[in-house]
């Protein structure tokens, strides 16, 4: 069987976690998945938007020197750019963003001011200012959504940048402007800015906060499914462990087995070297247990000295031999003067039976391993159903469980 190391505690439980809220939408308020996604959808269409103004402007015969070398390279550096932020992972975006940011807010400002400064010196040319007040808009909101602190700040001084643009245009432009023109720098462009700079921090800020108190509830969630001395989960998570094994059982059809621990005269260690020596004990054991297992493996602090390892995919004879490698390390290690010995119980889940009657057979096989000696695994099988009820007694009689002995 492939060795595997487990993560122990919260990042161990994030597995669980996963399946708990899979396709639920508050997923996608967690802070870094909502900027990864922004960004993924942002970059396609600044992407596109280059390159289609670009076309049509050269289609259209009205093409400017920014449509013609100007937009093209910025259409190759949104690319870029989106491969970058497919390429990091989900918590290392703010470069991206960053670059984003820039990228594309001084793209927009630079064709605001030099569309007014060709206008006021050489005369009306539509070609320079139609359409552009929209994407300034746009550019200003960038800010409060690309920049964690600050955004609203500085996307009130990138508004203000074309803001006094504007005014000294409108000052000292010599040239007539139709209304139409006029209307669009000043009402959407003077006052519609700030309004929508306003509206986004606003949903920004309860955006954050909302992820922020989801974030919260999910840490008291992962506290009351954790054991927290030795990080593993505790007997709350065992429901969820278990829904997932029989989804994937029903699904696959792949065995699963589940592994009692409990570790041998662990009373008469905590009555001979204390407690805090006990709880090196748990923990010692714990770790031996997350260095072994899979990822996929749910390892459970039952309570007190007893551990619960579920294994998905395994057979009944590969999980004695994992039980078998368990108890091995736990008696080679040094933790306490004397060693320290464990005993076992292995069975493996049929189709169609209840969670009590899969734990009630691995409770008996650890029993057994109590009963015959300590630190062996036994494994017990489910007894089939005799055909004649007279004889049940007698099936129940000579039906033994397996050993292992060691």
């Amino acid at each position: 069987m492939k060795e595997e190391s487990t993560l122990v505690g919260l990042r161990r439980y994030a597995g669980v976690k996963t399946i708990l809220l899979q396709n639920s939408p508050e997923t996608l308020f967690k802070p870094h998945l909502l900027e990864r996604t922004f960004i993924l959808l942002l970059l396609p269409m600044f992407t596109l938007a280059s390159v289609v103004i670009s076309i049509a402007a050269a289609a259209m015969g009205n093409a400017t020197w920014f449509e013609r070398y100007q937009l093209p390279p910025t259409a190759v550096v949104f690319a870029a750019l989106l491969v970058w932020a497919l390429k990091c992972r989900p918590g290392c975006t703010q470069k991206v963003r960053l670059a984003t940011l820039a990228v594309g807010a001084a793209t927009v400002m630079e064709r605001l001011l030099i569309g007014l400064w060709i206008t006021g010196t050489e005369g009306l040319q539509p070609d320079y200012l139609t359409g552009i007040v929209p994407w300034s808009i746009l550019g200003a909101c960038l800010f409060v959504f690309l920049m964690h602190k600050h955004g609203l700040k500085f996307g009130f001084i990138y508004y203000a940048v074309g803001a006094v643009g504007i005014m000294l245009f409108l000052i000292f432009n010599p040239y007539p402007l139709p209304e139409a023109l006029q209307q669009d720098l000043t009402v959407n462009y003077l006052i519609a800015t700030p309004v929508f700079l306003t509206m986004m921090a606003g949903f920004s800020r309860l955006r954050l906060a909302y992820g922020t108190a989801l974030t919260k509830a999910e840490d008291f969630e992962d506290l009351a499914m954790q054991d927290q001395l030795t990080g593993l989960f505790n007997r709350r998570a065992f429901s969820a462990c278990m829904r997932r094994a029989r989804a994937r059982q029903a699904r696959k059809g792949s065995p699963v087995c589940m592994i009692m621990c409990d570790i041998d005269h662990f009373k008469r260690i905590n009555d001979t070297y204390g407690h805090s020596k006990g709880d090196e004990v748990l923990v010692e054991v714990a770790n031996i247990m997350t260095g072994t297992m899979r990822r996929t493996d749910d390892l459970i602090r039952w309570g007190g000295e007893e551990f619960m390892i579920l294994m998905e995919e395994t057979n009944l004879d590969a999980a004695c031999q994992v039980a078998e490698r368990l108890r091995a390390l736990i008696e080679d290690s040094k933790v306490i003067r004397g060693g320290v010995t464990a005993s076992f119980g292995v069975t493996e889940l049929y189709k169609g039976e209840q969670d009590t009657e899969f734990f009630n057979r691995a409770d008996l096989a650890l029993y057994d391993a109590k009963e015959h000696g300590r630190n062996m695994v036994v494994m017990r099988r489910r007894r089939k159903a005799p055909s004649n009820p007279s004889v049940q007694v007698v099936a129940e009689l000579i039906d033994g469980p397996d050993m292992r002995l060691s």
